[in-house]
Protein backbone atom coordinates (compact mmCIF):
# COMPACT_ATOMS: atom_id res chain seq x y z
CA UNK A 1 0.00 0.00 0.00
CA UNK A 2 1.22 3.54 -0.71
CA UNK A 3 -0.01 7.10 -0.32
CA UNK A 4 -1.22 8.42 -3.67
CA UNK A 5 -2.35 11.87 -2.58
CA UNK A 6 0.99 13.71 -2.24
CA UNK A 7 0.66 16.85 -4.38
CA UNK A 8 3.65 19.09 -3.59
CA UNK A 9 6.28 19.93 -1.00
CA UNK A 10 4.42 21.82 1.70
CA UNK A 11 7.36 22.71 3.91
CA UNK A 12 11.08 22.25 4.38
CA UNK A 13 12.63 22.84 7.81
CA UNK A 14 16.36 23.20 8.25
CA UNK A 15 17.89 22.97 11.73
CA UNK A 16 20.66 25.53 12.28
CA UNK A 17 23.31 26.33 14.89
CA UNK A 18 22.95 30.12 14.72
CA UNK A 19 19.59 31.53 13.64
CA UNK A 20 20.78 35.10 12.93
CA UNK A 21 23.82 33.97 10.95
CA UNK A 22 21.71 31.46 8.98
CA UNK A 23 19.05 34.07 8.23
CA UNK A 24 21.74 36.36 6.84
CA UNK A 25 23.09 33.54 4.63
CA UNK A 26 19.68 32.66 3.19
CA UNK A 27 18.73 36.31 2.63
CA UNK A 28 22.05 37.80 1.48
CA UNK A 29 23.61 34.90 -0.41
CA UNK A 30 20.66 32.78 -1.59
CA UNK A 31 18.31 35.76 -1.99
CA UNK A 32 15.26 34.41 -0.16
CA UNK A 33 12.63 36.90 0.99
CA UNK A 34 12.10 36.98 4.76
CA UNK A 35 8.50 36.29 5.78
CA UNK A 36 8.35 36.03 9.58
CA UNK A 37 10.15 35.16 12.78
CA UNK A 38 8.53 33.57 15.82
CA UNK A 39 11.04 32.85 18.56
CA UNK A 40 13.47 30.21 17.28
CA UNK A 41 11.68 29.90 13.92
CA UNK A 42 12.29 31.95 10.75
CA UNK A 43 10.26 31.47 7.62
CA UNK A 44 10.96 32.67 4.08
CA UNK A 45 8.38 33.52 1.42
CA UNK A 46 8.52 30.92 -1.35
CA UNK A 47 4.90 31.04 -2.43
CA UNK A 48 3.06 27.82 -1.64
CA UNK A 49 6.04 26.09 -0.03
CA UNK A 50 7.17 27.01 3.46
CA UNK A 51 10.95 27.14 3.90
CA UNK A 52 11.95 27.60 7.52
CA UNK A 53 14.98 27.69 9.78
CA UNK A 54 14.70 26.26 13.28
CA UNK A 55 17.31 27.09 15.94
CA UNK A 56 18.70 24.08 17.77
CA UNK A 57 18.33 24.43 21.53
CA UNK A 58 21.42 24.87 23.71
CA UNK A 59 22.78 21.48 24.64
CA UNK A 60 21.27 19.71 21.64
CA UNK A 61 23.87 17.90 19.61
CA UNK A 62 24.07 19.32 16.11
CA UNK A 63 24.99 17.30 13.09
CA UNK A 64 24.11 18.62 9.70
CA UNK A 65 22.37 16.14 7.48
CA UNK A 66 23.14 15.72 3.81
CA UNK A 67 19.52 16.27 2.85
CA UNK A 68 19.36 18.14 -0.42
CA UNK A 69 16.97 21.05 -0.90
CA UNK A 70 16.61 22.24 -4.50
CA UNK A 71 15.84 25.84 -5.49
CA UNK A 72 14.91 26.74 -9.07
CA UNK A 73 16.90 29.70 -10.47
CA UNK A 74 16.81 31.67 -13.72
CA UNK A 75 20.57 31.87 -14.38
CA UNK A 76 22.57 29.12 -12.73
CA UNK A 77 25.95 30.35 -13.98
CA UNK A 78 25.38 33.77 -12.36
CA UNK A 79 24.24 32.03 -9.16
CA UNK A 80 27.42 29.92 -9.17
CA UNK A 81 29.57 33.05 -9.51
CA UNK A 82 27.83 34.65 -6.52
CA UNK A 83 28.36 31.52 -4.40
CA UNK A 84 32.04 31.50 -5.32
CA UNK A 85 32.33 35.22 -4.48
CA UNK A 86 31.01 34.42 -0.99
CA UNK A 87 33.42 31.50 -0.64
CA UNK A 88 30.59 28.95 -0.41
CA UNK A 89 31.67 25.31 -0.72
CA UNK A 90 30.60 23.91 -4.11
CA UNK A 91 30.04 20.14 -4.25
CA UNK A 92 31.26 18.82 -7.60
CA UNK A 93 30.81 20.76 -10.84
CA UNK A 94 27.89 22.43 -12.56
CA UNK A 95 26.06 19.54 -14.27
CA UNK A 96 23.97 19.57 -17.43
CA UNK A 97 21.22 17.00 -17.76
CA UNK A 98 18.53 16.59 -20.40
CA UNK A 99 16.01 18.34 -18.11
CA UNK A 100 18.28 21.21 -16.97
CA UNK A 101 21.41 22.30 -15.12
CA UNK A 102 22.24 21.48 -11.49
CA UNK A 103 24.71 22.89 -8.98
CA UNK A 104 25.14 21.43 -5.48
CA UNK A 105 26.67 23.41 -2.60
CA UNK A 106 26.67 23.60 1.22
CA UNK A 107 25.04 26.21 3.40
CA UNK A 108 26.88 27.55 6.43
CA UNK A 109 25.56 24.65 8.56
CA UNK A 110 26.73 21.91 6.18
CA UNK A 111 23.30 21.22 4.63
CA UNK A 112 23.44 20.38 0.95
CA UNK A 113 21.49 22.72 -1.28
CA UNK A 114 21.06 22.63 -5.01
CA UNK A 115 20.23 25.19 -7.66
CA UNK A 116 18.27 23.96 -10.67
CA UNK A 117 17.78 25.75 -14.00
CA UNK A 118 15.30 23.94 -16.23
CA UNK A 119 15.99 23.65 -19.96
Amino acid sequence: MKINTVKKIYAVWVYVKDLAESRKFYEDVIGLKFKLQDGDWIEFDLGQTSFGLLQRRKGDSFESQKTRVMFEVGNIEAAENILRDYGIKIIGDLRSESYGKLLTFEDINGHWLEFFEPT
